[in-house]
C-alpha cells in the first residue's frame, strides 16, 4: 500500500505524543500494549460477500491527578473481497481514538461515590481513520458526555451517554458529508475471572445522525464486542491470547434493511485474539 509509510509515521508521531503526554502529566499509573486479531467474517456496507480482516492494534492507558487517558489505534488489512481503490489487492485502513475522562472524584476527593456509582467522569473523546477504498472514507468524530463507573469488586465496568458529532468523506460521489448531531450510549468493561483471565469487551449504539451522502436517512448503529483472555503463563507475564465476537448492526449509519447489498451492513463475526502488556 502506497500510503503504508505515512500511516507508519502517524502512528509513530500519536504514540510518541500520547506517552510524552503522559509524561509531563506525571502520571499515577499507565500502561502500553500491542495487539493482533482476526476477524474472519466482518461486512463492509455495499460488499457482497463477509469480509476477513487482520488488524493490529496499540493501546495506552493512563491515570494521574485529573483522571484517565485512554487513546488506541487499528492497522486494519482486508481481503480481497474488501478492494483497495484501483487494485486487486485488498484494502488497508487506520483508526484511532483519544478519550479523556475528568474524574469527579479525583477532582474533588470525595471517595465516597455518587448514588449507585463510584465515581462519575466528564468525557471526551475525538476519533479519527482513513481507508484506501473508492468510497475513500475519512471520518472525524467528537464525542462529549459524561460516564459512570459502576460498582463492581474487581476490574471496571463504565456506562456512558454521550452527544456525537461526525463528518466523513464519500469518495463516491465526491463530497464531505456533516452529520447532525446525535445521542450516543457507550459501555466498556473488564472482569477479572477465576485467575485465569478477563472477560471484557465494549458496547457503542449511536442513533440517527440525519442523512448520509447519498441523501439516505441513517438508522441507530450497534457495535458490541466481547471477548474472553486467558493469561498465558501467568497474570504477571503480560500475554494475553484469546477468543471473542463481535457484533455490527446498521455499520456506519446505513440502514440495512434496505442498503442495495443485502446484509452488507451487519455481521456478526467471531474473534482471535492476542494481547501483550509493553
Amino acid at each position: 500500500m502506497k500510503n503504508m509509510p505515512k500511516l507508519a509515521a502517524l502512528l509513530a508521531a500519536l504514540i510518541g505524543s500520547t506517552v510524552a503526554s503522559t509524561t509531563a502529566q506525571a502520571a499515577d499509573f499507565a500502561v502500553n500494549s500491542i495487539g493482533y486479531r482476526y476477524a474472519p467474517s466482518q461486512s463492509e456496507p455495499g460488499v457482497t460477500d463477509k469480509v476477513s480482516k487482520n488488524i493490529f492494534t496499540f493501546t495506552h492507558f493512563s491515570v494521574d491527578s485529573l483522571g484517565t487517558n485512554f487513546f488506541t489505534i487499528d492497522l486494519l488489512k482486508s481481503s480481497s473481497k474488501d478492494p483497495a481503490n484501483g487494485g486487486a489487492q485488498g484494502a488497508q485502513e487506520w483508526y484511532g481514538f483519544y478519550q479523556r475522562n475528568f474524574s469527579l472524584s479525583s477532582m474533588t476527593g470525595n471517595k465516597n461515590g455518587y448514588g449507585f456509582a463510584k465515581d462519575v467522569s466528564l468525557t471526551a473523546r475525538f476519533d479519527a481513520g482513513s481507508k484506501n477504498t473508492t468510497f475513500a472514507p475519512s471520518p472525524l468524530k467528537l464525542w462529549l458526555g459524561v460516564e459512570a463507573a459502576l460498582p463492581v469488586s474487581a476490574g471496571f465496568w463504565n456506562v456512558g451517554v454521550s452527544a456525537y458529532k461526525e463528518t466523513n468523506n464519500n469518495g463516491i460521489v465526491g463530497k464531505s458529508v456533516s452529520f447532525k448531531v446525535a445521542p450516543a450510549l457507550t459501555s466498556a468493561w473488564a472482569i477479572p475471572v477465576g485467575g485465569i483471565g478477563t472477560f471484557g469487551g465494549f458496547l457503542g449504539i449511536v442513533g440517527p445522525k440525519g442523512k448520509d451522502g447519498f441523501g439516505a436517512e441513517t438508522k441507530t448503529e450497534t457495535l458490541l464486542q466481547a471477548k474472553f483472555m486467558f493469561d498465558v503463563m501467568g497474570p504477571k507475564s503480560g500475554l494475553t491470547a484469546g477468543v471473542g465476537v463481535e457484533y455490527w448492526n446498521n455499520k456506519f449509519g446505513c440502514d440495512n434493511s434496505t442498503n442495495f447489498v443485502k446484509n452488507s451492513c451487519r455481521a456478526t463475526t467471531p474473534l482471535l485474539l492476542v494481547e501483550y502488556k509493553l
